[in-house]
């Protein structure tokens, strides 16, 4: 469901999200980057089980991202088609499948760091922070921008874009095939995602 291009990308990149388990003052948005990629080296890096760390990251996931916005944003045009119990349940089981596929990603935290770099606002209530993933000495680094909502309540992460690749784009192309193939039914897309993590109605 997901390409292997943006599955290999959103790898490397979530090697350094899920973090902020509170609010963050407002302004704040590159410290609150920055605590991000280091609270999950320090929760998601230890000798953990992989159950634990399932339960560990759908913690900070939720904590740290606002799933229902990106959601929302990565059924496009279909979200209006669904229905409410439609919406419901596709929220639930986006957030399982994240799970599912990333948290066994979190095991091999050693060896890189994590730099934040500048930020700028891109309208009232987004703004762009920048950063690095530094791998092994003499390879290039990873370039990661984030984009966050806030502050309000607390920021939180709708977007991450990898070396100029944006996830919620590309999981969005990838959820409208699958309703292509399946009549433009956004049931085709429930049911995709019921046998992908195993949890049915």
């Amino acid at each position: 469901m997901i390409r292997r291009r943006a599955f290999l990308i959103l790898s490397a990149t979530l090697l350094t999200a899920m973090a902020l388990s509170g609010p963050v003052r407002a302004g704040d948005a590159e410290e609150f980057i920055r605590n991000t990629g280091e609270r999950a080296f320090e929760s998601l890096g230890t000798n953990i089980d992989d159950g634990e760390r399932a339960k560990r990251f759908r913690k900070l996931l939720t904590d740290t991202f606002d799933l229902r916005t990106i959601g929302r944003f990565v059924l496009g045009r279909y979200w209006r088609r669904a229905s409410t119990d439609q919406r419901g349940e596709y929220i639930k089981l986006f957030e399982e499948f994240i799970v599912q596929a990333y948290s066994h990603r979190f095991k091999d935290l050693s060896g890189k760091e994590f730099r934040v770099g500048k930020m700028r606002d891109l309208n009232a209530r987004d703004k762009l922070v920048l950063s690095e993933i530094l791998l092994a000495p003499g390879k290039p680094p990873i370039r990661v921008n984030w984009r966050v909502r806030g502050p309000y309540s607390g920021y939180r992460v709708v977007d991450v874009t990898v070396e100029g690749v944006s996830m919620s784009v590309t999981q969005r192309d990838e959820f409208a095939a699958v309703i292509r193939r399946n009549g433009g039914k956004v049931e085709g897309l429930l049911t995709a995602l019921r046998q992908k993590t195993g949890k049915g109605k």
